[in-house]
């Protein structure tokens, strides 16, 4: 029986020889058969800032009509924000997180999108713009977005340490958060959105209390979005009360076929950027500001918390067809 059993096993092995039976030929061939599949996949989400319907750039030959509650025109002075904590949201309802890819304008998971030009009114700013977030996510169906509208406290550098984002030194930090323009001293951290205006009548100054200048008339109004209340010191750390950071969820979003759209003339549908009614002129966050609680609602955070509303959503970022 053994001996039978050792021919029989010599014979099926010379049998296969014999018929060019070489199995590691066969699943060396079976795996080059097979498709490669990638692990992760690129991503470029396209940004754009329109006022009803229409791109809004720097220059006196590109005024921006029928803004706020007087319908004023205007100029635009500078139109700068960061995002932050971007992820796609998959077929599943699954939030997953893009991994940036670094460079002048993101890093730290921070991306600042950069719509002035320098021209025009915009003359302070920089010539470059920059509205496309790039990198990688796993490979998936992606059919939503969220993001966050600032800069978190903390991130991580890209060895993995732990490090101070909003409240960094500018002198301290690299691209995209060394931009001194974004910086925000008296506040101790970043201006998370950096949105100006020039209206072609000015801006009536009416007095109030606190008062930042005693002229009648002013030539900008402003939005200065960021964290307040802020106490600290570098070497022992920040801590604010408000944090005032918006949380933006976007659904039904293709990234290849659609564009999100930062809507300026939402944002001051129910503001008057002809009228400082008190504090600075315009809204920088503060509390007592009579111009912030409706551009907050409009973000969808509540201006007494500095947390999302409970009540308001967002109405500034919206989805549009390429």
């Amino acid at each position: 029986m053994r001996i039978l059993s050792v021919m029989t096993s010599v014979s099926l092995g010379m049998l296969l020889v014999a018929c060019g039976g070489n199995g590691s030929e066969t699943n060396s061939n079976t795996a080059n058969s097979l498709p490669v599949v990638k692990s992760t996949q690129d991503v470029a989400i396209s940004f754009a800032a329109q006022a009803n319907g229409a791109d809004v750039k720097c220059g006196a030959v590109n005024e921006v009509a029928n803004l706020g509650t007087s319908n004023k025109t205007a100029q635009i002075q500078d139109l700068r924000f960061y995002i932050s904590n971007l992820k796609l949201i998959n077929s599943k309802g699954e939030a997953v997180a893009v991994s940036l890819t670094a460079n002048d304008y993101q890093d730290f998971g921070v991306a600042l999108l950069d719509f002035e030009d320098a021209t025009g009114a915009c003359s302070a700013g920089t010539a470059d713009t920059y509205t496309a977030i790039t990198g990688t996510v796993p490979s998936d169906t992606y059919t939503g977005i969220e993001f966050s509208l600032g800069v978190p406290d903390t991130g991580t550098d890209a060895i993995g340490k732990s490090i101070a984002l909003n409240h960094s030194a500018i002198t301290k930090i690299t691209k995209p958060l060394d931009i001194a323009a974004m910086d925000w001293g008296w506040q101790l951290g970043r201006k998370f959105a950096k949105i100006e205006l020039q209206p072609t009548s000015g801006v009536i100054n009416q007095k109030g209390t606190p008062d930042t200048t005693d002229d009648a008339v002013v030539s900008s109004w402003v939005v200065h979005i960021g964290s307040t209340n802020c106490t600290g010191t570098d070497a022992l750390g920040y801590s604010c009360t408000n944090a005032n950071l918006a949380n933006i969820t976007l659904n039904n979003f293709e990234m290849s076929k659609q564009t999100v759209v930062f809507d300026l003339a939402a944002l001051l549908a129910n503001s008057d950027i002809g009228i400082n009614q008190n504090g600075a002129v315009g809204c920088m966050s503060g509390a007592t500001d009579k111009e912030c609680p409706a551009l907050f609602e409009a973000f969808g955070l509540d201006l007494a918390t500095g947390n999302g509303s409970a009540t308001k959503t967002q109405t500034v970022f919206k989805v549009m067809n390429k």
